[in-house]
């Protein structure tokens, strides 16, 4: 199978589960539940994401996890228990084949769910 139909089949199965989203600043993102979301949802997570944008990996203090674009690094964090460092634009961090990378997904994911069942003892999180 071709790269295209590959990325064309993740883009098909993606827009099938985009119903899991919140309005972020008038725009619909995906989100999901921190105490339930799988590794599968996290990954679907990232390759949502644009990679030409800076992007943070983010949960409000209700729980709910979400990728945020361009509202990054200490911008408005009223609601938020906790976040990733910065995925700065053009690097790779977020997007299908970012999403397909587990040396890259399954760290961050074990650290999101970490960092939550530990009661958010690090609410900005630069290693994992």
């Amino acid at each position: 199978m071709a790269d295209k139909d590959i990325l064309q089949e993740f883009r098909e199965y993606f827009a099938q589960r985009r119903k899991s989203t919140i309005t972020l600043n008038g725009k619909q993102v995906k989100a999901y539940d921190i105490r339930t979301i799988t590794p599968g949802q996290f990954r679907m997570l990232i390759a949502c994401g644009n990679d030409s944008r800076n992007n943070q990996i983010r949960v409000t203090k209700s729980g709910i996890v979400y990728l945020s674009e361009d509202i990054v690094g200490a911008e408005q964090l009223d609601d938020v228990a906790l976040c990733f460092e910065t995925f700065s634009a053009h690097n790779g961090y977020v997007g299908v084949k970012a999403a397909e990378d587990d040396r890259h997904v399954i760290p961050l994911y074990y650290a999101l769910k970490r960092n939550w069942t530990e009661g958010c003892s690090h609410a900005y999180i630069d290693s994992f």
